[in-house]
């Protein structure tokens, strides 16, 4: 918004979340990167597409089938790439015009673009397959929006935009019930309207649910579909097992937002404290200044955040990622980054120093938060995503480069390595040394090398290593257990 000329103080605000999000994700977009699920979906996309659809998420494989079938090569992923970059933009815009020019907006504001900058996000932007998660999670805010209306069109319209983003991917699409948290802590709301917007929420959530299961399984059922067992509901026995994986993952993952580490009990317990010492300290603060009880508070901004978790909530899968947590980490990431600013701007305001002294110390803390939120998914990015892709391709094209110095070349077989692949002390994927792990990546990522190399010949992979390698060579034969002592060395 301009005003006599300048720009005002929000709006700088939100042009340096802009800048802070680009930088993080841009260079990562930009690059040229395949990981995992991007290999089948780019050589076998009906195939890929079918799978999604077994995981009962019609509308993400149309958009996969659709993404996916123009592209050629990893080289022209970064369109994907864009776009998930672009949504994420645009829900940084979305929440941030939605706080108050209150005293500590602007640090809201900025808390909210450093919060976008987790593993969660990461997963979204930098791997092709899931470009289409955070559509999800705009379609689910204004479908929150949308709902709020008292006209009976919008309502519909809003059932239909999470109807669509639950059946893209549930964890996205339940991001807006984090952001009635995020949004009412920083406008400093009233506790009774966190329960009034989460009944709403909760109202919007349960006739979508309802028609998206029934018409996905209605379609399941017309084409002759079995659901994947990961989409299975949770049974009673599993309840208690359920309840400690979610306090022992989900929940100590979500208190360490920013880390991708797999801690001791120890260590999860000394990093997650100071983050709910901070917010803790933070609604103290708030419940004193609004006259309400500190629990009742603590658990209207605590409920939203754990509805965020239904989906991994009602499944009885146990595997914990971080791109089925976007909701509850980023809300956990903002509250305890705006309540530290919030406390350190108090603190320097109780000093009798210089004004330019105090803003100058606050600047300095606010670049050192973004410097390192900018710093961690450009090294993820690395360390992940670049670096594997590079030396694995590299390795995979010298190997059929020297099969093809020794003669003509008609098939390929790949052989898996004698003993796992070295495992990263991280959680989720981020454990993975390379993608090669999985059975479902060496077949189709020598297939897309070979079609670059203009080479028309089938691939096999073998999940069984034989006892005899020559029994098993046909023409060419990449060893993975190279491969795999190249990463130990």
């Amino acid at each position: 918004m301009w005003h006599k000329g300048f720009i005002s103080q929000s709006s700088k605000f939100r042009l340096g979340g802009i800048f802070i999000i680009l930088l993080a994700y841009a260079p990562g977009v930009f690059k040229e990167s395949f990981w995992s699920d991007d290999y089948p979906a780019l050589m076998d996309t009906s195939g890929s597409a079918n799978h999604m659809f077994k995981d009962a998420r019609p509308t993400a494989a149309a958009l996969l089938s659709i993404s996916f079938s123009p592209l050629n090569d990893p080289s022209s992923a970064w369109i994907l790439r864009s776009f998930a970059l672009l949504a994420l933009l645009l829900i940084f815009l979305f929440v941030s015009k939605r706080i108050s020019e209150s005293k500590y907006g602007n640090l809201g504001i900025f808390s909210i673009a450093i919060a976008l900058c987790l593993p969660s996000f990461q997963m979204y932007i930098h791997w092709n397959v899931t470009w289409f998660c955070l559509w999800a999670s705009l379609a689910g805010l204004y479908a929150f929006q949308f709902w709020s209306s008292q006209l009976i069109s919008k309502k519909v319209f809003a059932v239909f935009l999470l109807t669509l983003a639950l059946t893209t991917y549930p964890p996205a699409a339940l991001f807006f019930l984090s952001v009635i948290t995020v949004v009412n802590t920083l406008n400093q709301s009233k506790i009774a309207k966190y329960f009034s917007d989460v009944i709403q929420g909760l109202m919007l959530l349960t006739i979508s649910g309802l028609i998206s299961v029934i018409s996905t399984f209605s379609l399941m059922r017309i084409v002759d579909v079995s659901p994947n067992t990961r989409v299975a509901l949770l049974g009673l026995t599993d309840i208690p097992e359920k309840i400690v994986w979610l306090i022992s993952r989900p929940v100590v993952v979500g208190l360490r937002p920013f880390l991708i580490d797999s801690p001791t009990p120890m260590v999860a317990m000394v990093t997650a404290l100071p983050v709910l010492l901070i917010i803790v300290i933070g609604i103290k603060r708030q419940t004193v200044n609004l006259g309400e009880k500190f629990l009742y508070r603590f658990f209207g901004i605590a409920f939203p955040l754990v509805l965020t978790l239904i989906p991994i909530i009602l499944t009885s899968d146990n595997q914990i990622e971080f791109r089925v947590l976007p909701g509850f980490s980023w809300g956990i990431a903002v509250l305890a980054s705006y309540f530290l600013l919030v406390i350190i701007s108090d603190w320097l305001n109780r000093f009798k120093i210089n004004e330019k002294l105090k803003v100058s110390a606050l600047l300095i803390t606010l670049s050192i938060l973004a410097v390192i939120s900018i710093a961690s998914i450009n090294m993820h990015y690395s360390d992940f995503f670049g670096g594997p892709y590079r030396m694995k391709n590299t390795f995979l094209n010298a190997e059929i480069s020297s099969c093809l110095s020794s003669g003509t070349l008609r098939s390929v077989t790949v052989l898996p390595p004698e003993k796992p692949f070295p495992v990263l002390p991280r959680l989720g994927v981020f454990s993975m040394s390379t993608d090669l792990a999985s059975s479902w990546v060496p077949k189709p990522n020598v297939e897309l090398l070979l079609k670059q190399r203009n080479i028309a010949v089938p691939a096999t992979y073998l999940n069984t290593r034989p006892l005899d390698i020559r029994a098993s060579a046909t023409e060419c034969v990449i060893d993975l257990e190279e491969f795999r002592k190249l990463l130990m060395e």
